[in-house]
């Protein structure tokens, strides 16, 4: 199995300047990256703290890409809607969260956003399969969860073709993207595994040339 033509590319604004913002947004922009993806963690789901609805919005004003709202954080049910709300058009929450994960399922489907389901490195993969039939994509976590900057825990492609091969096998239609250390190095063997994106973020902004990055990216497969 390999990447489609042109696997999705989002770009994780964690690692960016956020006294320069606007000028990290436009690198983005200017790159041809397919969305942004926004790491919104709370300090107990995962020890650090990032930030919250107000300023999503306005990534998501300033940005004019959709943004995808990665929510680290307890009680997804209590917290989505701000995100919703500020325009984020997928909410991915964690299947290790507390709280109904069906019930915030079908809430954000009747909200009409898409919806993901994320998985740490230590969970089972089969914990996801009882769920994929309300989801619209997968996040596998290829590093532990709460900062930027970690290096790719390669146990994570056999993650990836378990979970497309499961995919397969029922017939589903579904996004598997994955986040954490993703390089040019790595990417291709995510893509021959099923992964059809992934997120980037520290490379992105280290990438003397962010357009080349994302191109490439898109040329692994």
């Amino acid at each position: 199995m390999t990447m489609p033509d042109s696997p999705a590319v989002a770009v994780s604004v964690l690692s960016a300047d956020f006294a320069h913002l606007d000028v990290a947004l436009e690198a983005v922009r200017s790159s041809g990256a397919d969305a942004i993806h926004l790491d919104v963690m709370d300090g107990h789901f995962v020890p650090n703290i990032s930030y919250g609805p107000a300023i999503a919005r306005d990534i998501v004003r300033a940005s004019g890409l959709p943004c995808h709202a990665h929510l680290m954080v307890d009680d997804p049910e209590r917290m989505f809607p701000a995100f919703v709300a500020a325009g984020a058009t997928e909410v991915v929450i964690h299947v290790e969260a507390s709280g109904d994960l069906l019930r915030v399922l079908d809430a954000l489907h009747r909200a009409g956003v898409a919806r993901g389901l994320a998985l740490n490195p230590g969970t089972a993969i089969e914990t996801l399969f009882p769920l994929l039939d309300y989801v619209d994509s997968v996040l596998v976590m290829s590093v532990e969860p709460g900062w930027g900057g970690q290096s790719f825990l390669p146990e994570a492609v056999g993650r990836v073709r378990r979970l497309r091969d499961e995919a397969l096998r029922r017939g589903l239609s579904l996004r598997i993207a994955v986040d954490g250390g993703v390089t040019l190095e790595n990417a291709a063997a995510l893509g021959h595994a099923g992964a059809d994106a992934v997120v980037v973020g520290s490379a992105f902004f280290a990438s003397p040339d962010r357009a080349a990055f994302v191109a490439s990216l898109r040329g692994v497969g």
